[in-house]
């Protein structure tokens, strides 16, 4: 078989090219540092190197979520630690509030205090990052707590819902970074409807519907004095300045000088001249106002009964017969519906109302500043009383705001071990990724120092094979 000139120039072309690209290869590795530079370079590395990078990808997103979850963790827990120092201070207050020497300035005063935390604390309430509500649970676009006048009262209502924004901080792991607005500002607890005990009022048979607090209006309308007259004493302007309700025992004794109403005081009749206006008082403080200038000095032993009406809602009033153990009253405006026991009712006044526990912060400090303003007359041992009921819903919902910042303050620990969790996988991805396609410099090295020595032999070879002509063996 005859080799012509034209395969033997073809083969040593072919034989420096592969010499040349391997020389290329070499010095690509070693200029780039990576082994693969396109897929062929080794289709097998290239998809396993894709399936890594799309690990990266999503570790990156996760890394990027943690930062900005953990930024909105800090910012919703400083928010809430003001919250605690704002209602540190309003117990402060309502302890201070509770001394029996402050005059009505001194209360008005701190009213004044109170009614700025309560615009604090909503401020803290409605928190916004880059525009999104931290408190509102998943409806971050509305602004949670919103203040209304509702029945002629100042009402705080939720707008927002008890679902919790997450962010995924792990392949199947998602961690809380926000927190329910009426979670932790006033969690509602249900439960049986209590009274501040002021009129005798108690709850009745069936269930209540309502939340937070209501004024029950108790209204002293007449007097029925009823065989007082047989002794020459009267009442004071018809009964108009009269709080007893419901019928109550008198009792006049001539031989002590005293008298009494019912389970109340006993009272010393005072010396002619000053009797036009003798108050006594029931058990409960329901007071009548007698005028005793024509008192005969004989004894009596009867009965006087106050004639009154109730309402919750501050309008509508139903009399009543001190006989209902389920009375049902309601406050369309407030959705409230109120179940009474009348039949121990005694005073009239305002008695507070509470639904379980189910009142806010907001509306609760609004409540103290109302009783600090003592508009319903209370004297200072039934303020004491109510503010002690207050008192006790604050250390309450105090606890709430608490519970809630150690439950942010735990899923701010765990993002941050999922943050190192993820920085450990991405350094693992990037080995991994790295032992797929970075070359090996001193292997790069060696191949191309070869490629270069077989590249020279195949150059001096191939020349030597190209002058070899037909003219060489012609001479």
């Amino acid at each position: 078989m005859r080799v012509s000139t034209l395969s033997t120039f073809g083969r040593v072309l072919l034989g420096l090219r592969a010499n040349q690209l391997a020389s290329l290869r070499a010095q690509e590795q070693l200029s780039s540092g990576r082994r693969i530079l396109r897929p062929s370079d080794d289709p097998a590395g290239t998809a396993r190197a894709l399936v890594v990078r799309r690990e990266l990808s999503r570790t990156e997103r996760i890394q990027s979520a943690i930062a900005t979850g953990g930024d909105q963790l800090q910012m919703a827990t400083s928010t809430l630690e003001n919250a605690s120092e704002l209602m540190t201070r309003a117990r402060e207050l309502v302890v201070q509030s509770m001394n029996g020497t402050l005059s009505d300035p001194d209360r008005e005063a701190i009213a004044v205090e109170l009614g700025e935390i309560r615009e604090q604390l909503m401020e803290a309430a409605n928190m916004q990052v880059d525009g999104n509500y931290l408190f509102g649970g998943t409806r971050s676009d509305v602004q949670p707590w919103e203040e209304l006048q509702l029945g002629g009262l100042r009402r705080v209502v939720y707008r927002g819902n008890r679902d919790e924004q997450t962010i995924q901080v792990g392949l199947d792991t998602q961690i809380a970074i926000s927190a329910a607005g009426d979670e932790v500002f006033g969690r509602a607890v249900p439960g049986p409807t209590r009274f501040d005990g002021l009129t005798g009022v108690r709850g009745g048979v069936t269930a209540d519907e309502g939340s937070g607090y209501a004024y029950l209006i108790v209204r002293h309308d007449t007097t029925e004095a009823g065989t007082l007259s047989s002794v020459g004493v009267g009442l004071v302007d018809d009964g108009e300045d009269d709080t007893l309700l419901g019928a109550n025992a008198l009792s006049i004794d001539a031989a002590a000088g005293t008298i009494q109403l019912a389970g109340g005081p006993v009272v010393t009749i005072p010396p002619a001249g000053q009797r036009s206006d003798v108050v006594v008082e029931n058990e409960l403080g329901g007071e009548l106002h007698l005028d005793l200038t024509g008192w005969n000095g004989a004894d009596f032993d009867g009965t006087v009964t106050g004639h009154g009406s109730v309402s919750i809602d501050g309008d509508t009033f139903t009399s009543l017969a001190f006989t209902e153990g389920d009375l049902e009253l309601s406050d369309g405006a407030l959705g409230f519906v109120l179940h009474v026991d009348t039949t121990q009712i005694r005073r009239a006044g305002s008695e507070l109302v509470t639904f379980g526990d189910t009142v806010n912060p907001f509306d609760l400090l609004q409540g103290v500043v109302e009783d600090l303003r003592n508009d319903g007359g209370l004297d200072s041992a039934e303020l004491n009383d109510r503010l002690s009921v207050r008192l006790d819903d604050l250390e309450r919902v105090h606890d709430d705001v608490l519970r809630g910042l150690g439950a942010l303050g735990s899923r701010a620990a765990s993002l941050v071990d999922a943050a190192a969790r993820q920085e450990d996988v991405e350094l693992e991805l990037h080995s991994r990724l790295s032992k797929v396609e970075d070359a090996d410099l001193a292997e790069a090295a060696l191949d191309l120092a070869r490629s270069d020595m077989v590249l020279q032999v195949a150059q001096a070879a191939g020349a030597r094979v190209i002058q070899t002509t037909l003219l060489d063996f012609l001479g």
